[in-house]
């Protein structure tokens, strides 16, 4: 057996004890990963910190030059404006939004009986149970509309269950709310220097194009996340409003799912137009298609009008790719993924269409053949 003289001894054993560690690591894996969850948990304050401070950076922002405040006025006049809402939201929203679920869960039984009537009613017309019956859909249909009352249980008190495990962070959350101020203040300094270890780790080439790349991710958030926002906002409004004057059960709860529903691209719409209208049907059919006519006209006028409007083609993505890239993200990260999932499609197909053209500008003749 030979050894590269070149590799000194020093070098083998700082390989030996890399692989020991690693063994060790893949060994013990839980006990590492109940620490790095600790940790994580422990630096969660901070966590909500980047998070609030990002989302209020363009408030701020806009306090500061438009209206000329210092930085601290600006930071100011922000936490007084986010906490009036945030205040009215939890008092006056949250608490009869949590009452409403709480109510449709209890209601789910009853509900299920109202479907058992009408299974039962149309299973008196002779014609129609003898074709049931031969085809064999009684026992599925009966089937069905157990595994439904489960599912609408079981997602209601998944919710409740989740606002309630929210307001237990609420500590986190506040004093990441708290510890933000500090990152606003002094921003400009922290993210000189996030470059500053950036170009230390790496390459100066590698260092820009991450710091590059970092910029035009930051942009697609800001186009598609910030802008889809206020569209939500709007059409949840307008959706309130339609299921008040509708006189729809659980209005402010339905508006809500439709507003928070429509961040989601292509998708969201939809899964808000049946929720209102499922929620509506216990009460009466015609409710139920009164909900649903509604919340697809808004739909249809937020896809032709308000949305194009707001957003139009900025985030420049065909809708097979942006569907694609929600249920992939969806099915790794929730809902967090389905709505990051535009922004990041965006940003991958803005390198992809830099290196096609550069691909094409190298390969004039092959680029012909394949365009045959």
């Amino acid at each position: 057996m030979f050894i590269n003289k070149n590799i000194k001894y020093r070098d083998i054993l700082l390989f030996a004890l890399i692989g020991i560690i690693g063994y060790k690591i893949i060994d013990n894996y839980e006990f590492f990963f109940s620490l790095g969850t600790k940790f994580l948990s422990i630096l969660s304050p901070f966590i909500y910190a980047l998070i609030c401070a990002y989302i209020l950076n363009p408030v701020m922002m806009f306090f500061e030059k438009r209206f000329k405040l210092s930085r601290g006025n600006a930071i100011f006049v922000t936490y007084a404006i986010i906490s009036i809402l945030i205040f009215m939201l939890l008092f006056f929203t949250i608490p009869s939004i949590i009452d409403s679920i709480a109510d449709i869960t209890k209601e789910v039984p009853s509900y299920m009986e109202i479907v058992q009537g009408w299974i039962n009613k149309a299973l008196k017309n002779p014609k129609l149970n003898e074709i049931i019956t031969q085809v064999g859909l009684l026992e599925k249909i009966q089937l069905l509309s157990i595994q439904f009352g489960n599912f609408t249980i079981g997602m209601l008190q998944g919710l409740l269950t989740y606002l309630l495990s929210f307001t237990t962070n609420l500590v986190k959350v506040i004093l990441g709310f708290l510890i933000a101020v500090y990152v606003l203040s002094d921003k400009e300094n922290l993210i000189k220097g996030t470059k500053t270890i950036i170009y230390i780790l790496l390459k100066e080439k590698k260092a820009e194009d991450i710091i590059n790349a970092t910029r035009i991710y930051h942009k697609m958030i800001g186009v598609y996340i910030g802008t889809k926002a206020i569209d939500s906002l709007i059409i949840g409004l307008i959706a309130l409003v339609g299921l008040i004057l509708i006189k729809a059960p659980y209005a402010l709860l339905l508006a809500l799912i439709v507003g928070i529903t429509n961040m989601i691209p292509y998708f969201g719409p939809f899964i808000g137009e049946i929720v209102g209208a499922v929620v509506c049907m216990f009460v009466s059919p015609v409710k139920a298609l009164m909900a649903f006519l509604l919340l697809l006209t808004i739909q249809q006028f937020d896809a032709w009008y308000l949305d194009p409007k707001l957003i139009g083609a900025k985030v420049g993505v065909k809708p097979f790719w942006i569907i694609m890239g929600v249920i992939i993200a969806g099915a790794f990260w929730g809902p967090l993924g389905m709505l990051l999932a535009s922004p990041t499609i965006a940003t991958i197909n803005i390198y992809y269409a830099k290196v096609v053209n550069k691909f094409r500008n190298n390969n004039k003749e092959l680029v012909k053949k394949a365009d045959l």
